[in-house]
């Protein structure tokens, strides 16, 4: 079975000092090659350990993550006319942008254009975008772009301002094939809590998908009833009319239902071209009161404190659109404690390792080097 995190230590170091010096010459070759292989093939840096990347099984996937004290800023805007509208973003002062992401959400595209947008005076077109994706939805080909605006943001930004800053988008093409935009931001300020922020994207998988938040430390009450304890969700949703219009998306958290009425055009308008919400700026926290119902008041922004649990080490957010004609093209996270998403959390940079750990890896990696020196000088490797 292959495992995410591998570590070189004293126990599987003294593992290869015996087979190298017990066995065979064939069984030794065949151990070290194996082992060898294993290393490579996973990514295993030798002496340190490395983080194998996740299986892309799902439709979402994770384009960023930081950990660290900052915060976030996420905001949409859509219509059909030229100048589409504005996009505010909010960085307080003393902050320092770490990321910045526009995304451009598509309807009837079938992969025949990349979006033409003026975001702020910056024109962003063709290779500029990437293409995360299609959802062949019941009314047609579904597609998200997104480009990496981090320069141009953090050039307007600086370091922050306790008002508003204003992005305009002014103009997009083909207008009446792209629902808006959606500005997200991370920012790092000394004087904000400790989070993990991630940033997912993609499209909707017609099966759903499914995210993993993967805790470096159990939850503990003290946490949980913390008021300043923060989990929160934020979803971007394209070409969505809402569930009154029989358009919605669901969201379970840890086998529960959050929402079934997930979507809508909450920051564009009721007609093609400007179909889209994103959960940030302006919206509440607050969530759905009938979780079962597709009509209920749901602006894409969510908590997800109440679905925790004291000792939970995961936490499991999975999305489907049973109406399959939206495009969840975006996913946040944001949760106030040190974890992975959808990858095995970092390790604590304020931890010391143990004695043995770094014996045993120097241990390891020098007399597995010394070994496939003195197997290849007797063409044995």
């Amino acid at each position: 079975m292959r495992k995410s995190v591998f570590k070189l230590n004293f126990s599987s170091s003294y593992f290869l000092f015996y087979a190298l010096t017990s066995g065979s010459q064939k069984f030794i070759q065949m151990k070290f090659k194996r082992i060898l292989s294993l290393a490579l093939g996973s990514g295993i840096v030798l002496g340190f350990g490395a983080i194998e990347a996740p299986n892309a099984s799902a439709a979402l996937l994770t384009s960023y993550q930081f950990n660290g004290n900052g915060n976030w800023s996420l905001d949409g805007v859509g219509s059909n006319i030229n100048p589409v509208g504005n996009i505010s973003a909010f960085v307080p002062v003393g902050s320092r942008i770490e990321k910045a992401f526009l995304y451009s959400s598509t309807n009837l595209n079938n992969n025949s254009f990349v979006p033409n947008v003026n975001f702020d005076g910056t024109t962003y077109s063709g290779a500029a975008w990437t293409n995360l994706g299609s959802t062949s939805a019941s009314s047609g080909s579904l597609t998200a772009f997104r480009t990496d605006v981090t320069n141009q943001v953090a050039a307007k930004v600086g370091t922050g301002s306790p008002l508003e800053f204003i992005f305009s988008v002014l103009s997009e093409n083909p207008s009446a094939s792209i629902d808006g935009e959606a500005l997200a931001i991370v920012y790092s300020n000394p004087n904000e809590l400790e989070r993990t922020i991630a940033f997912l994207d993609g499209f909707t998988n017609p099966l759903g998908d499914t995210t993993s938040v993967n805790l470096a430390d159990p939850l503990t009450s003290t946490q949980l009833s913390n008021p300043n304890f923060e989990a929160l969700l934020s979803l971007g949703i394209g070409f969505s009319a809402g569930g009154a219009s029989g358009q919605f998306s669901r969201v379970d958290v840890n086998g529960s239902r959050l929402t079934t009425a997930a979507g809508g055009a909450d920051d564009g308008g009721l007609i093609n071209g400007g179909l889209i919400t994103i959960g940030g700026l302006g919206d509440s926290t607050g969530n759905p009161l009938n979780p079962n119902s597709n009509t209920e008041p749901d602006d894409e922004l969510y908590s997800i404190k109440s679905f925790l649990a004291a000792g939970n080490t995961q936490i499991q957010i999975d999305t489907l659109n049973p109406s399959n004609d939206d495009n969840i093209f975006f996913a946040g996270i944001n949760i106030t404690a040190r974890a992975g998403v959808n990858a095995p959390p970092p390790s604590d940079p304020t931890a010391v390792p143990e004695p043995f750990t770094i014996v045993g890896t120097l241990i390891g990696a020098g007399t597995a080097f010394r070994m496939r020196k003195r197997l290849k000088a007797t063409n044995k490797l």
